[in-house]
């Protein structure tokens, strides 16, 4: 049987957008059509058919058909209880046109720089037609279904270089959606063969290894997707050293080496000056020279991050402290009182920092047990403080791009940062210029080699652009700020205002998707 149009395209009555249409839909099918629902427009051009692919996004707006809205028995007809119906009208839809149907056989979309033209059918599109068109293939990465399409499961390619490696944000304000979308995310790539680690600000992410238990989630999991409520299975939790409460009582503590910190990240930690910069780096080769053997790093990028290729062992941070507060001493000595300034404050920082505990323990963290194929890895630093979460982070995301650089063979690798605007914020972009270079070295290199960042925030306003820089792959849950949705407006393409107003309104668990892959 012959596919019946729903309505067809309209004339434009003002020309605000050239990529969307208006669409006229008769009054017995006015409720086919809803905002968010995707369509296809057959238009004739000289003789041969044109296939557009569209969404709703605005509508249904309502015209009266043979009479003139603003004539007086319009308003005689709507507003007397007394007379049975209403004139005939039809429903107006606006449509933004996502792209061209180039191969109708293989469903291939491209971008289009025309319109449909008036008169052109327009069609629902099948759940079948919608998960070709946007590459939503089975055995991928399940995120959920299409909003008005239970039927259409959204899938993320965890094969495909250019979507998960080119790094994902996922923003939403508190109780939206967006830790329950985290742990999707993160029991997806597992089960995919992916290495997943997670920094835990809040402790929210210890328990995943326990299936859910939540009536009303079991029961969309059981009857939308046919799935029943797991457990992950290689699934560890760490916690700092220096941390007095657990989450988990069976959770692994662990330190970390402080050598594996790279010099300029130190420099910065402390906040050292420029004169104290100049003596702790010579501090810090004399020590090299007398305890390391290197074989140097093969580019300066190599040395930016501290690779090493080959090393006898490295030095403590106790062992730093000794060789300054000695060098502090010999300037004593001598009577250069600037030194002895600059030193006695280095040495201090430098203590300060040994004061946090995470440092140079007998349980340093081993990276090669984080990065197995399906491992799920959750370090726990709920109970520890902003300096300690922060050296964590960098400390971790070094130590796993120096293993993918040494061994191309590593697991494929997702990093997820939650509270990211607690770590990196634009409010302190440039007291932590080293830190976020080496997150925009390490995600934009890190891509040839399957390392994943996944930034998690419900302020992304908070977060330096540079990080939208990186995102490819986007994930909107409810934000209400206009702050926070003007920033990632201005740093998402391909999404249409019209689409953005709706982001306010949405319910929990829903998102807007915004990826290189659709």
């Amino acid at each position: 049987m012959e596919e019946k149009p729903v309505g067809f395209t309209a004339f434009d009555k003002k020309r605000e957008s050239s990529s969307c249409v208006l669409v006229y839909v008769p009054e017995d099918r006015a409720d086919v059509l809803a905002r968010g629902k995707y369509v296809k427009v057959v238009s004739e051009y000289s003789g041969s058919s044109r296939v557009f692919v569209g969404r709703v996004v605005g509508g249904p707006f309502y015209e009266t058909e043979g009479i003139d809205v603003s004539a007086a028995e319009v308003d005689v007809m709507v507003s007397n209880p007394s007379i049975p119906r209403v004139p005939q009208y039809r429903a107006v839809y606006e449509v933004e046109v996502l792209g061209e149907v180039e191969d109708p056989e293989k469903m291939v979309l491209k971008s289009t720089y025309t319109r449909p033209r008036p008169k052109s059918s327009v069609y629902l599109l099948s759940p079948r037609e919608l998960s070709r068109y946007f590459k939503f293939a089975e055995g991928g990465m399940l995120l959920g279904h299409l909003i008005h399409y239970k039927g259409v499961k959204v899938f993320l390619d965890p094969d495909d270089i250019n979507v998960l490696p080119r790094n994902i944000g996922v923003f939403g304000t508190v109780g939206s959606g967006k830790t329950n979308t985290a742990q999707v995310l993160i029991e997806e790539a597992s089960r995919c063969g992916w290495a997943v680690v997670i920094v835990d600000v809040e402790g929210e992410y210890t328990f995943m290894d326990q299936p859910n238990d939540n009536d009303k989630l079991v029961r969309i999991l059981e009857s939308e997707y046919k799935l029943e409520p797991e457990g992950l299975k290689d699934f560890h939790v760490y916690v700092p050293v220096s941390s007095e409460y657990f989450v988990r009582r069976d959770s692994e503590l662990f330190s970390i080496s402080f050598y594996d910190l790279s010099l300029p990240l130190v420099l910065e930690i402390i906040r050292a000056n420029e004169a104290q910069e100049r003596r702790l780096s010579r501090v810090w080769r004399e020590l090299e020279e007398r305890v390391v053997r290197v074989v140097e790093p093969s580019d300066a990028f190599e040395e930016f991050i501290g690779v090493r290729r080959e090393i006898q062992r490295g030095f403590t941070l106790r062992e730093l402290v000794e060789r300054v507060e000695a060098m502090a001493d010999q300037a004593k000595n001598r009577r250069m009182t600037y030194d002895v300034v600059s030193y006695e404050a280095i040495a201090s920082k430098l203590e300060r920092l040994e004061a946090t505990g995470i440092f140079d323990k007998d349980n340093v963290l081993s990276v090669n047990r984080l990065l197995k194929p399906g491992k799920v890895s959750v370090i726990d630093v709920s109970d520890a403080s902003d300096i300690v979460k922060n050296i964590v982070i960098s400390w971790l995301l070094l130590k796993i791009f120096r293993r993918k650089i040494r061994d191309p063979s590593a697991p494929k690798t997702l990093f997820i940062i939650e509270e990211a605007h607690t770590f990196v914020s634009r409010e302190r972009v440039e007291v932590m210029r080293t830190t976020l270079d080496m997150l925009k070295t390490i995600a934009r290199r890190g891509r040839k080699r399957w390392l994943s960042l996944c930034f998690i925030s419900q302020q992304p306003g908070h977060l330096p652009t540079e990080i939208f820089e990186l995102c490819n792959t986007r994930i909107v849950h409810r934000l209400m700020s206009e702050y926070n949705l003007k920033t990632l407006r201005e740093t998402t393409a391909g999404v249409t205002r019209e689409v953005w107003r709706t982001v306010p309104g949405l319910h929990v668990g829903e998102a807007l998707l915004a990826s290189p892959q659709l």
